[in-house]
This record gives structure tokens, C-alpha cells and sequence, in this order.
């Protein structure tokens, strides 16, 4: 039954334009009421300054932080923050000897961009953590590229913090309000020309791009850095950490000695460029025509929602605009159905993946394989850890491309049979 209800779904998907529906227009820019741009860019990082020039975007944007959950996402009720060490014990022993297994909370609402990485536990005091940390996070970093160039990655994050949240200045330009990203490190991975699947120039969906991605740190400078070099997929990426130094977020295991590496939330490489192209890239949809419905005020204006939540919070604004047949309801259960799939694969692949890491444990400390058994079951745990990691950070639970995250969760389960095969 569920084969047949993706059938159905990716037919319909494929017909969608057919049918009238349209990707958002790539160019498209905000409807501006008498703006004439910010004096200075520090003017223009303080988001509640675009309130005036447009009240309905910025009033959703504040609705980011009253985040619900849903069955397979989502935050807890307002925003409230959900364990994940808590949540899914497996976590404790696949991040063993690395930051994550002592602080890691789901993620809430662009809003709180700031507050949760201030508050976070897995980060060393503001005085020595890296201002590169902000680079996600805050309109600031806007202002500091304009004034330290790549400079301020090497500065402290105590020095470049402030008040300013995830906001408009990010990916509107503060002359003219025009959709542009901001951030250079995406610049420079746009030039390795990787991308498959997709013609990345000109996409208004690049500004998601900007940190909806894996990455890591430059060892020298601390600018980030998109595994992009040889391509987007997860064994290009893969294959990109194999071929570099160690990175910042690499780190020999506490339990089984591999050099592995913490994936960062790739949702934009999994939606667009997998292996297996999602069906609502194919069809030319971007991250806004899911996430940023179009919407009309109590006067009859309408506008771009700047809620960035799961559509299933919109359906009416979003999924029906295509799938006007199937109801809200039946969005959910065909939503729902392919996210279960994912869901309980990934999951599974977490604890087996975690028995796996303690049988390895067990084995160097009795000494109960050879040195190149162990060095082929550590190489096995490098690469199964990263393609598992892969599809769990990515926070869509896989509805973002199934085929793809069942794909790459086939091959830790092949790379997992292989290395019980050596222990046995």
C-alpha cells in the first residue's frame, strides 16, 4: 500500500504544472511600500527596523517563535526546548567524545538563533569560542563581513555578539529589499560549479543555502566552509572530508577509536541534489514555494509568509495549492506516510549503528581482532557514521527526499553487515 501511495504522489507531483501550479517566480521580489533602503547596515540588521515597510511579513516572522509539534518535527508547544540525548539514547554512544553527546536539543524557531546558541552546552565559554559560530545565526554577521572582511571569523565570539536574531537582513538587500543572500563562504562554494541536479544561479532559494547546509571550519581562518569541492551528494561529501585535513568537527571516538565527523543539517544539498532528485525539485519547486506560502491580511493585501515552519502548519496556503484533491487530511496521512518510513529506518539505523560501536569498543579492549580487522572496522564506522548522520540531522525526516534518505540509509545498513561479518 505505501508504494502505491508514492506512486501517486510522485504522478501527481510530476503533473503539478500541468495542473496549473508554479515554482515561485526565482527573481521575485517583496512588495515595497515607500522604501528607500537603511542609512547603514547596523540600521538594517535590527529586523523589528523593516516592520514599518512591511508589517505582514515581519508579524510571521515572529511567529517563528511560537513553533508546535508535529508527529515527525517541529518544536515543542511555544518553542519550548525537547532533549534530543533524552529523546533517542543511541546518540550518547555515536557522539562519544564530541560536544554533541553532552548538549543537543531540536531545533526551534529562527527567533531564537541567538538565545540557543548563547545557552547552549556543547560550546566553551564566549571568551574562546570562535566568532565563526555566529555565522548562522545573526543578521550581525552582515555588518561584520562589511567592516572585517573574513577578518572577523578569527575574532572571539564575545567580541561580535549582540542582540540581533536569524532576520530580514540576511536575505534582503537593505538598499532595496531585493532577495539576495549574504553570506560570502556561499559564494566560494558556488564556484566549485558542483551542482547536478539543479542551475543554482539566480535561485531565490539560495538565501536558505546560506546555512540550511552541511559545513565545517576552515582549520586556518574559521570560515566556514561548504563540502562542496568534488559535488553535494553524501558520498561526494564523503569523499571531500576523506581528501582534507582534519576538520573542526572531526574527532577520534571515544569508544572506537575512528576518526569520524559531526554532519551539519544538509537540507538543501538532500532536497536538490541527491543521487535520486527529490520529485518537488524536479518539478522546479524552491524552499519559499513550501515554506513561504503566499497569504492575504484582514485588508485583502497579500504577501509572502515569513513563518518558517513545516507547511503542514499552512496546508490551505501551500499543499493545496497543488493537491486541491487531496484535503488537508489526506496531505497529512501521504505526508505522514512517507516520513514514517525514514523515521523508523533512521532510527533503527541509530541503534544499530550504536550496537555496533560498543561491539568495536569491546573488541579493541580484549584484543579480540587483528590490527587490520580494526582498522577496517574503524574505517567502516568513519563512513557509516557520516552517511547515518547524514539523513538524521537533515530536519525534515526525510519528506524533503525519501528516496534518497532511504538510499544512503541502505548503504549504512550494507557498510553495518559487512563489519558484523569481521566481528562474528
Amino acid at each position: 500500500m505505501k508504494k502505491v501511495l508514492l506512486l501517486l504522489l510522485s504522478l501527481s507531483l510530476v503533473t503539478l504544472f500541468a495542473a496549473g501550479c508554479q515554482p515561485a517566480d526565482e527573481g521575485a521580489e517583496p512588495d515595497v511600500v515607500d522604501f528607500t533602503g537603511f542609512a547603514s547596515l547596523e540600521e538594517a540588521a535590527v529586523s523589528e527596523a523593516w516592520q514599518d515597510y512591511f508589517p505582514n511579513q515581519y508579524a510571521t516572522y515572529l511567529e517563528t517563535a511560537e513553533m508546535t509539534r508535529t508527529t515527525y518535527g517541529g518544536s515543542g508547544e511555544d518553542g519550548e526546548k525537547m532533549d534530543y540525548l533524552e529523546m533517542y539514547p543511541f546518540l550518547k554512544s555515536t557522539y562519544a567524545g564530541f560536544p554533541f553527546s553532552v548538549s543537543y536539543y531540536r531545533s526551534r524557531g529562527h527567533v531564537y538563533s541567538i538565545v540557543d546558541t548563547l545557552e547552549t552546552g556543547r560550546l566553551p565559554d564566549l571568551d574562546t569560542r570562535a566568532a565563526t559560530c555566529l555565522s548562522c545565526k545573526s543578521t550581525d554577521v552582515v555588518v561584520l563581513q562589511d567592516k572585517y572582511g573574513d577578518e572577523w571569523y578569527s575574532k572571539s565570539f564575545a567580541e561580535v555578539v549582540g542582540d540581533n536574531a536569524i532576520g530580514c537582513l540576511d536575505c534582503h538587500d537593505a538598499n532595496d529589499a531585493s532577495v539576495t543572500y549574504q553570506r560570502d563562504y556561499l559564494t566560494k562554494a558556488l564556484e566549485h560549479g558542483t551542482f547536478r541536479n539543479i542551475t543554482p544561479e539566480g535561485r531565490s532559494d539560495l538565501t536558505c543555502a546560506q546555512c540550511h547546509v552541511n559545513y565545517h571550519f576552515d582549520p586556518e581562518t574559521r570560515e566556514p566552509v561548504l563540502p562542496w569541492s568534488i559535488g553535494l551528494t553524501v558520498e561526494d561529501q564523503f569523499e571531500h572530508y576523506n581528501q582534507g585535513p582534519r576538520y573542526n568537527d572531526e574527532w577520534e571516538h571515544e569508544i572506537t577509536g575512528a576518526l569520524v565527523a559531526k554532519v551539519q543539517h544538509p537540507e538543501y544539498e538532500l532536497y536538490h541534489e541527491g543521487q535520486i532528485q527529490s520529485v518537488h525539485s524536479a518539478v522546479g519547486l524552491g524552499c519559499a514555494d513550501c515554506h513561504m506560502p503566499a497569504q492575504t491580511d484582514a485588508d485583502g493585501n497579500e504577501f509572502t509568509s515569513h513563518n518558517w515552519t513545516t507547511p503542514l502548519e499552512h496546508i490551505e496556503d501551500s499543499c493545496l495549492t497543488c493537491h486541491s484533491d487531496w484535503g488537508v487530511e489526506g496531505t497529512i496521512e501521504r505526508t505522514e506516510g512517507v516520513q514514517s518510513g525514514v523515521y523508523e529506518q533512521q532510527n533503527r539505523v541509530g541503534y544499530e549503528l550504536e550496537e555496533f560501536i560498543l561491539a568495536v569498543g569491546e573488541a579493541r579492549e580484549n584484543d579480540t581482532v587483528s590490527a587490520e580487522e580494526l582498522e577496517r572496522l574503524q574505517a567502516i564506522h568513519r563512513e557509516a557514521q557520516f552517511y547515518w548522520d547524514f539523513i538524521w540531522v537533515e530536519n525534515s525526516n526525510g519528506f524533503h527526499n525519501w528516496e534518497e534518505a532511504h538510499r544512503v540509509l541502505g548503504n549504512v545498513e550494507e557498510l553495518l553487515e559487512e563489519a558484523w561479518s569481521i566481528l562474528e
